[in-house]
């Protein structure tokens, strides 16, 4: 009897092992994280023709259909995007809803009802992309309970982790209407239980590694401002996909935020697969003080405008104008400048007007850009001219040297410096001297005073990222 049991249990340990993506999952799983999204489809449809009767290979198509889909949304011209997107939502919907009638939930086994259950949750996503908000939430919660049913099933299917850390997470950013539906349907969410299932299947999950990744990025980089945390996501992601364009300049970027600008630099010099594009290394060149590659860079990003970022034309356009002023070549200047938005006229406009000012900051933004020594930026900083009437340029060297103290651990300089912009009335560089000061008062424990007058500040600049983030403040704090 005692042997029986012995089997018994070794064989519900062996049933309930993590499952592993075959060969051909992991090339499909390949392909579709590296942006060879032909191939990913090719490959699937093959598998399905040849297993129709299981999800396995629709769910793969299905992501790599998603992955497409982003691609194609970024590139569509800003004027159609909008109408281009109800028909992209509209082919995928369908689809998922087709494939969905095909299977008895009843019948599949815990493999499969994860990928039956993921689709549902990829209808959710593309449901409220298309703002069908209701159909969005009965889907979601349908995903919610299979992947609750797995778990029950499996503990160890830490995959299904990645669904119900999408759903709280996301349930938690909801405000108003979209709010009250998922409150009336069950769905209300919490921020902090979605962030630690999404890392639960990131580091355990053996079939969503890639999709919890670029989740974890989003969360963290685009919907929390977070860009530090988002970091060991992009860095795991581009090290099992590097030829995903579209995260590796994502990556650059975020870098560039950050002040790496040695990562950066490196990633560009290791291109062989000129997968780092024009607009990346227009502003790494203008970041360096090279302005020659700068314009050259930046119109040659301009020639595919409608494969940039979101505002990536009229940073680009900025670059060109800014830097053709700084080397003289006022030809081009003018043929750029009435192009720029208002916000960049305005800034332009002052860089001319105090043209002595405007070069100092260029060249420390340059110093700091070549990662040079406390000692060095201090010892620059001795001329720095008086700003005193020039609040813009006060504000901007505050936040460029409270930026540089903080990359080099001297907290004390930067708090200093970012306090002293916290309230200028330019809301970007607010933003970024409360983002900053959340930052340090996380890494290290302060006064209690200080974190209040910070989350009072955060309240009045009703930026939806920083009152997030802010929830970790009061946390640790204890407020």
């Amino acid at each position: 009897m005692k042997h029986i049991l012995i089997l018994v249990f070794l064989s519900s340990l062996l049933s309930a092992r993590p499952i592993e993506p075959s060969p051909t999952d992991q090339q499909i799983i390949s392909y579709t994280f590296n942006e060879q999204f032909d191939q990913a489809k090719k490959l699937c449809q093959e598998q399905i023709n040849s297993n129709p009767n299981s999800p396995k290979y629709y769910y793969y198509l299905i992501n790599t259909k998603m992955m497409e889909y982003y691609q194609k949304v970024s590139e569509l011209d800003p004027e159609k995007r909008d109408e281009a997107r109800k028909i992209l939502n509209k082919e995928i919907i369908d689809y998922c809803e087709k494939v969905l009638e095909r299977f008895d939930e009843s019948k599949l086994n815990t493999e499969n009802k994860f990928y039956y259950g993921t689709i549902y949750a990829y209808l959710a996503r593309i449901y409220g992309v298309d703002a069908s908000w209701w159909s969005a939430f009965k889907s979601g919660k349908k995903a919610k309970s299979t992947m609750q049913d797995i778990l029950k099933a499996d503990s160890l299917f830490y995959d299904a982790y990645l669904i119900l850390g999408m759903l709280e997470y996301y349930a938690d950013r909801m405000s108003g209407i979209t709010s009250f539906i998922a409150g009336v349907l069950g769905l209300s969410g919490d921020r902090d239980i979605g962030l630690n299932y999404l890392k639960i299947s990131y580091e355990k999950g053996s079939l969503t590694f890639g999709q919890t990744a670029l989740t974890l990025i989003e969360a963290y980089s685009s919907l929390e401002g977070n860009e530090t945390a988002a970091l060991p996501y992009f860095e795991g992601f581009l090290n099992r996909y590097p030829k995903n364009k579209r995260t590796l300049n994502a990556y650059c970027r975020t870098l560039m935020n950050l002040w790496n600008i040695k990562k950066v630099e490196s990633i560009i010099k290791s291109d062989k697969d000129n997968l780092v594009d024009d607009y990346t290394k227009a502003r790494f060149y203008d970041l360096t003080g090279n302005s020659a590659l700068a314009i050259q860079y930046g119109e040659m990003a301009l020639q595919n405008e409608r494969k940039l970022y979101r505002g990536g034309g009229n940073a680009a356009r900025h670059i060109i104008v800014f830097n053709s002023w700084l080397a003289g070549d006022y030809l081009k200047m003018n043929k750029y400048e009435p192009t720029l938005t208002e916000r960049y006229k305005t800034a332009f406009a002052e860089a001319k007007k105090f043209e002595k000012e405007t070069k100092w900051l260029r060249e420390l933004t340059i110093q700091i850009a070549a990662d040079k020594p406390v000692s060095a930026i201090e010892n620059y900083s001795k001329s720095k001219p008086d700003f005193t009437s020039l609040k813009g340029f006060e504000d901007e060297y505050n936040i460029l040297i409270g930026s540089f103290y903080f990359k080099n651990n001297v907290y004390d300089k930067s708090e200093y410096y970012f306090n002293r912009s916290i309230n200028s009335p330019d809301d970007r560089g607010r933003y970024t001297a409360a983002r900053y000061l959340l930052d340090l008062y996380m890494k290290q424990t302060v006064d209690k005073t200080k974190v209040k007058n910070l989350l009072k500040i955060i309240d009045n600049i009703d930026n939806s990222r920083l009152s997030y983030r802010s929830k970790d403040l009061e946390k640790k704090y204890n407020l």
